[in-house]
């Protein structure tokens, strides 16, 4: 191998691995936004139904994504009380029994609820540790 050759190589493993980071950084910081959002909403719901608010607010936010709806559809839906019960007492129902969910949405939604919880928690540390 020539030294051009090595160069070229050199600049494309440089290139792919600052390409990654950049992701990875704003992938992070996108998440943190949508926490803290949620965070907000979810202090409008009594303490017994967070959990199912927070699944449904994550399942639905994978699904205007994935469908790329506009997300006034999401606000619609969260005014409609009858929907918002029912799809309620649905997510209490996969949090008791997480085993019996097979819809990929409905998994990446609890992978983002535990991730919430962990985000939540070191929020929470962070919060004590600058009082």
């Amino acid at each position: 191998m020539d030294i051009t050759s090595v160069f070229t190589v050199g600049a494309i493993v440089i290139l792919t691995v600052g390409a990654g980071v950049i992701f990875f950084h704003y992938k992070k910081r996108n998440l943190d936004k949508f926490f803290t959002q949620t965070c907000e909403m979810a202090k409008q719901v009594p303490k017994q139904k967070k959990n199912s608010f927070l699944l449904l607010i994550f399942k639905e936010s994978l699904l205007s994504s994935k469908n790329k709806k506009a997300t006034n559809s999401l606000a619609n839906k969260l005014n409609n009380p009858k929907y918002l019960n029912i799809q309620l007492v649905q997510m209490s129902n996969i949090l008791k029994d997480r085993s019996k969910v097979h819809d990929k949405t409905i998994k990446k939604a609890l992978n983002l609820l535990s991730a919430y919880h962990t985000w939540e928690k070191a929020k929470l540390a962070k919060d004590k540790q600058i009082l």
